[in-house]
């Protein structure tokens, strides 16, 4: 079976795309962890991430809908970029 190849960008101040990565590998899954500190940087780590074989894309909630498209249009709309926009809260 395929190994499938999964990315999440995290944005937050201090992060940056040179120090904040890790990952987590099985046989079947490999989950590729990016922090960002801005959408210039986001778009730069999603060309990596297709690059190294990263199929899908999730980004936190620290990023909007239209970052999702920017990150998207980056990437030529070459993988499928989701976004957390909404929040269940007890309220």
């Amino acid at each position: 079976m395929p190994q499938f190849q999964y990315g999440y960008l995290v944005k937050a101040p201090g992060y940056s795309l040179d120090k904040n990565k890790t990952q987590l590998e099985s046989d079947a899954f490999k989950s590729q962890i990016v922090g960002v500190g801005s959408i210039e940087e986001a778009c730069q780590a999603a060309k990596e991430l297709v690059a190294s074989g990263v199929t899908l894309l999730e980004l936190c909630s620290g990023f909007k809908k239209g970052d999702a498209k920017n990150i998207h249009d980056a990437v030529e709309g070459r993988i499928k970029v989701g976004f957390i926009g909404e929040f269940f809260d007890k309220q």
